[in-house]
This record gives structure tokens, C-alpha cells and sequence, in this order.
């Protein structure tokens, strides 16, 4: 099981949260051993692809969290936003990712981010994000 993940891996056409997902459930099945499963999650996170990230749904599912967002935003400005950070919103696309520097909230926990073109949240790729310590 170990060789055909790792081989869907190198062939880098993958959602990186949907193989980290399949990952993490081989291993609990004991189907891997644990360090399997930390070789092929770095793996996976280093040979990730922004354009295989994000599905159809999520994007739709996105679009509308950011219209309820708009719709309910209080006229007065959030003391966060004065700082520059602002709420993670998982991107659509390109158009939309994150850019080194740009601060955002997510999980009560501010982040800064330290790569250009990224999709992917702190959970899901932590070595895009920083977190900064208050």
C-alpha cells in the first residue's frame, strides 16, 4: 500500500487534503506503519500542486461564506483588520491565494504567510504559514 500512495505522490496529480485524508486513514487501519505515514505526508506537502487543490464545491462552498461574510460585516471596522490580519478564507484558485506577508486569523491563531501562490490552510500546510506569537 505504501509503494502505490508513494507512486500517486511522485505522479503529482493530486488534492493534497483528499491524499493527506487517505494517509491518515491507512495508518489508523494499520496498513502503514507510522514511518510510512510521516514520509509520505512530507512527501505529499513538498510535491503538492496549487492546481490540484481546490475542487468545483469548495470553491462554491467559499463563494458563499464570503457573500454571508459581506452580507452580516458590521459597518464598523474589525480591530484585527486594523493590524492587517484578516480572517482565513480557503482560496478558489489562483486569483485568490495567498502571497508571502499577507496575515491572516485562522483557529483564533494569527498567521503570516511565507510562501507566494498558496492555497492551503496552516493546518493543512504548515510550513506556508508562521505563526505569530502575541
Amino acid at each position: 500500500m505504501f509503494n502505490i500512495i508513494k507512486t500517486v505522490i511522485e505522479s503529482r496529480d493530486y488534492i493534497l487534503e483528499d491524499i493527506l485524508y487517505k494517509i491518515d486513514k491507512m495508518y489508523i487501519q494499520d496498513r502503514i506503519t507510522e514511518a510510512e505515514k510521516t514520509e509520505l505526508d512530507n512527501l505529499a506537502r513538498q510535491n503538492a500542486k496549487a492546481e490540484n487543490s481546490y475542487n468545483i464545491q469548495k470553491q462554491l462552498d467559499n463563494i458563499y461564506a464570503r457573500l454571508e461574510v459581506l452580507e452580516n460585516k458590521d459597518k464598523t471596522e474589525d480591530p484585527t483588520e486594523q493590524e492587517g490580519y484578516k480572517e482565513f478564507v480557503q482560496p478558489t484558485g489562483a486569483h485568490d491565494s495567498y502571497n508571502v506577508g499577507d496575515k491572516i486569523i485562522y483557529k483564533d491563531k494569527k498567521y503570516i504567510c511565507k510562501l507566494d501562490n498558496c492555497v492551503w490552510s496552516p493546518d493543512v500546510y504548515p510550513a506556508g504559514w508562521e505563526e505569530v506569537e502575541e
